[in-house]
């Protein structure tokens, strides 16, 4: 079993690597080219965007790593406390205006405002920000958004995440989530994400004693579920 951890954990580390160097070598390319003076003003401004671009995805890189190694490593203090489960995706989507203003896209949110969670909000920030994102990523523009939820098992609260888009590798998306890897696809505008989302959801979300899991919807595009515990006043 340990041989097995450890593999995965190579695999991972080398794929995150790769992942950043892919990101880095473009910065010192645009860079040498501005530094030879033989790019127009024109041209630079273009450069100096590229660079903005790769520096960003670079940078979210390192952040998702560091983030993966503080929760697998048990290095975050865990710290749950009674979360109204509306109120967390509601203050948080400011987050993802951006995103959703570049494409045109609106988040619905339909969890009932009623219902508590018991989580470390710290952390499950984290998660919802990384599934907004990949919603957004492979939501044609003018889209929508939609966030629900319902009471499971008695115990649990399970938050869906529904996009319009192209719909996913289901067996595939549903097995990185299982072993823990990477996993990474082009957005629908070319939008390139780090692989390391799905492995801060999964390790997040299980250290709150919850569960994670992806399905294509019936009409049209994706749903990522996260099942939650209920605040016991709740139950």
């Amino acid at each position: 079993m340990q041989e097995d951890l450890n593999f995965n954990y190579n695999i991972f580390f080398s794929d995150s690597m790769h992942t950043l160097k892919n990101m880095i070598t473009p910065i010192s390319i645009y860079t040498e080219m501005l530094l030879s003076g033989r790019v127009n003003e024109e041209k630079s401004q273009e450069i100096v965007k590229k660079i903005g671009v790769c520096s960003e995805s670079a940078l979210k890189v390192c952040t998702d790593l560091m983030n993966i190694f503080r929760i697998r490593g048990n290095l975050m203090e865990l710290s749950r406390s009674k979360v109204n489960a509306y109120e967390i995706l509601h203050n948080y989507t400011y987050l993802v205006e951006n995103n959703c203003h570049q494409k045109n896209i609106e988040i619905v949110n339909n969890v009932d405002k009623s219902i508590h969670i018991f989580i470390d909000m710290d952390m499950m920030v984290s998660v919802f920000m990384n599934l907004l994102n990949n919603a957004i990523k492979f939501s044609p523009e003018g889209s929508k958004i939609t966030l629900s939820g319902k009471v499971v098992d008695q115990d649990y609260y399970e938050i869906y995440i529904s996009d319009k888009g192209v719909g996913i590798d289901e067996e595939k998306v549903n097995e990185k989530l299982q072993i823990g890897t990477s996993y990474s696809t082009k957005g629908i505008a070319g939008e390139v994400g780090t692989g390391l989302g799905l492995l801060i959801v999964k390790s997040a979300v299980e250290r709150n004693g919850g569960l994670v899991r992806a399905y294509n919807n019936k009409d049209v595009g994706a749903t990522f579920a996260v099942k939650l515990p209920l605040y016991k006043s709740d139950l």
